[in-house]
């Protein structure tokens, strides 16, 4: 009795066993981690291989599909593009031009432009110092060129006739009073032999006649001059000292000039100037003008990168003031040696600024291109997959009269987006397939195009 029981409860149990192992084999067809199903491993749609380029994120399935079942795809059909890889760097907005106004001449503040943010024009008066003093100084320097010129011009005609004249009549008077100084000479002189005459005034009457003959030889010497004109000796010296007094008249009118500090170009005011009525120095700083109606941007590139950039290329430039919104801006200048401290070499882009809003301090991002190629196939990241190490696509194709997808590695570009270059392995013209998701391809697979793409 107890053997039968015995036997009844094993076939029970092989029954219950075979059952159970049919159900379980049913039911893993489809499961992660069993053979056909995604589990990062080969034939996987886990992550994607590197390609040549760069590593690319493709897309993952995560159901198999029998043998028979026919499977709905998109089709995407394959076009060559321009690709170009870009790079995102930051940089500080700069103004376009910055200057620190000094006064040249000291003087006490009359006038100023306005506060800080007032506008100037180029050539503009920014600050006004008082230039009474100055105008003076002018005036005098005026008057004394005036005089050299004067009498550089009369050494020129060389002398009138009158004044000839005079000289003669000069001339003339000191031999007569030469004359007669000889005369009282001599007189004296027998009455102090005699030693009717004292000392004292023998010696005054030798004076006198010294001093008669003197003159005469004076008169006549000037006359000689009058008579024979200015010399080249002379002319150049009235010359020189016309010179001097011109030069003198010009560094007045200089300095005069000075008096007002002008703007050098169109900007704003950074701070406030020197206020009204204080009185500054020669080389004291007065404003600060700046110009932000073009602002320029320097950000540092790398070596790899910074052969790709070129002058006049334009940028797109976010600033996070700013908010989302994208600024179009130019390079300007490329360093030819790179930073010492950070090996970088500092590239300078502007940006049009009309309302300002962009500021001197304020941190940019600026994405450029710095690699392109082209054009090349290019191929929709979600067309990707995994596949033993590689990555590769599903191309479309007829197999007796059934649309079947073949499995093509592909070698990988440039990245554009959602889209990647193809380097190798792919041409243009065919089409690939876009499963649903979850769906998990293979070569060979039987599938219908519900859509097809460009």
């Amino acid at each position: 009795m107890r053997a039968r029981q015995l036997w009844i409860v094993i076939a029970i149990l092989v029954v219950v066993g075979g059952t159970a192992a049919w159900w379980l084999t049913r039911g893993a067809e489809g499961l992660p981690g069993q053979p056909g199903a995604s589990s990062g491993g080969p034939g996987a749609g886990g992550p994607a291989a590197s390609g040549p380029a760069a590593p690319v994120p493709v897309s993952t399935a995560a159901r198999d599909v029998g043998a028979s079942e026919v499977v709905t795809v998109r089709a995407v059909t394959i076009t060559e593009e321009m690709v170009g890889r870009t790079v995102l760097v930051t940089g500080t907005v700069m103004a376009n031009q910055e200057v620190t106004l000094v006064a040249k001449v000291p003087g006490t503040v009359q006038w100023v432009a306005g506060d800080m943010g007032a506008r100037v024009e180029a050539g503009q008066p920014v600050v006004r110092l008082d230039d009474t003093e100055l105008r003076l100084n002018l005036e005098q320097r005026r008057a004394a060129l005036v005089a050299a010129e004067a009498s550089l011009a009369r050494l020129v005609a060389g002398a009138a006739e009158e004044e000839i004249a005079q000289a003669r009549v000069a001339v003339a008077q000191a031999e007569a009073s030469l004359e007669r100084a000889a005369e009282t000479l001599a007189r004296y002189e027998g009455l102090y032999a005699e030693g009717i005459i004292a000392d004292d005034a023998m010696e005054a009457v030798r004076t006198e006649h010294e001093m008669a003959r003197l003159q005469l030889e004076a008169a006549r010497q000037r006359l000689a001059l009058i008579e024979r004109g200015a010399t080249k000796e002379d002319l150049q010296a009235a010359e020189a000292q016309v010179q001097q007094a011109r030069v003198a008249v010009q560094l007045a009118e200089q300095q005069l000039a000075d008096a007002t500090i002008r703007a050098p170009f169109t900007g704003l005011l950074a701070s406030r100037p020197a206020a009204v009525g204080s009185l500054v120095g020669a080389g004291t700083p007065v404003a600060s003008l700046v110009d932000i109606d073009q602002v320029l941007i320097e950000a540092g590139f790398s070596e790899r990168e910074i052969n790709g950039l070129y002058i006049g290329q334009p940028v797109q430039v976010r600033v996070d003031a700013l908010g989302n919104e994208v600024l179009a801006g130019t390079v300007i200048a490329i360093a030819p040696v790179a930073d010492p401290a950070s090996r970088a070499f500092p590239v300078r882009f502007a940006v049009e600024n009309p309302d300002h809003r962009l500021k001197p301090g304020m941190v940019a991002r600026v994405e450029a291109e710095v690699e392109r190629t082209g054009p090349v196939p290019v191929v929709p990241r979600a067309a990707m997959f995994a596949r033993g190490g590689r990555t590769v696509v599903y191309v479309l194709e007829e197999r007796d009269g059934q649309a079947v997808v073949r499995e093509t590695p592909v070698s990988l570009g440039l990245e554009a987006g959602d889209r990647v270059a193809v380097a190798g392995g792919l041409d243009a013209g065919v089409s690939v397939a876009l499963p649903e998701p979850g769906v998990f391809l293979r070569d060979g697979l039987p599938v219908r195009v519900i859509q097809e793409e460009r």
